[in-house]
């Protein structure tokens, strides 16, 4: 039988957050992580060379945020070089960036305290969309070929030891948008590294950021990255998802948005999602929640 984790020595958290004038967003973020109820968070923060009065944010803090403020190559090289400043292997990283909070006081302890002290473990994630008064949760086990076909386990909603980051290695500077899903890939197909999926809200992510924005530019890249890890077999299915999955998704999107229904559409996503998984019963319960 497994030992509980909460038999063990409570592992440290330590929370990244890679930021560029992202006043007023920062100043929630550092309230989430601070209000946290788990007794060991650290708090880093990678400031990209701020003028809007982050630093001075951040200096107000004192010593619950450590923090370094200079220029990068974006959002991940600055979060690869939080990383660095993690020593212990055995410590869980998460990645908050600035508009991201945890979706309660005590996210991180009801996560950790499900889990196993698996290498990573990954829950569910709010998308909380402000202006259109619309929220959902997403997030369920990763089985099969689901990383295939898109981000399946967001870095919001993972807590990894840092020690993976050495077995698998850093983010990929080489992509812009997508370099998390590349490492994701990495991570998963990796058997050497433990996981365990846990069904509860751990973080809310606010929609529209860059990913968001350059949506296209980052379905190009994850073509890079699907044809550099999976096999032509895998390539070949991916190809046959992305007209339907990615881009018609993306065109109906830009088209409800136009006319005012994309909310009503999301809604109606969610109840259909609800009631499949309802007749489905207990098998049905992984889905994503609405």
């Amino acid at each position: 039988m497994d030992e509980p984790f909460l038999s063990r020595p409570r592992t440290g958290v330590t929370v990244i957050t890679a930021v560029r004038n992202g006043l007023p967003a920062l100043a929630r973020t550092l309230a989430s992580v601070r209000e946290q109820t788990w007794p060991d968070v650290e708090h880093i923060v990678m400031d990209g060379a701020s003028t809007d009065g982050t630093i001075e944010v951040l200096r107000a803090a004192g010593g619950r945020v450590s923090f370094a403020s200079e220029p990068d190559r974006g959002l991940y090289d600055a979060m690869n070089k939080g990383i660095e400043r993690v020593e212990d292997p055995d410590r869980y990283v998460l990645f908050l960036n600035a508009d991201d909070t945890f979706a309660a006081s005590d996210a991180l302890g009801r996560v950790l305290s499900a889990s196993r002290g698996e290498d990573l473990i990954y829950a569910r994630l709010e998308r909380l969309d402000e202006s259109l008064g619309d929220r959902d949760v997403i997030g369920r086990e990763v089985r099969g070929r689901a990383m295939l076909y898109g981000m399946r386990c967001h870095h919001q909603a993972t807590l990894c030891r840092r020690s993976v980051f050495d077995r698998v290695g850093r983010f990929d500077l080489a992509y812009r948008i997508a370099a998390d899903y590349d490492w994701m890939v990495r991570v998963f197909k990796d058997n050497g590294v433990s996981k365990r999926f846990v069904p509860a809200t751990i973080s809310t992510m606010g929609r529209g950021g860059v990913s968001d924005r350059r949506y296209l530019d980052s379905v190009r890249e994850r073509w890079r990255i699907v044809r550099r890890h999976y096999p032509a077999s895998d390539v070949l299915r991916y190809a046959l998802y992305t007209g339907f999955g990615d881009y018609g998704r993306y065109w109906l999107q830009q088209a409800l948005g136009r006319v005012g229904l994309l909310k009503t559409a999301r809604r109606m996503k969610r109840g259909l999602a609800h009631e499949a998984r309802t007749e489905a019963g207990p098998a049905g319960g992984r889905s994503a929640g609405a």
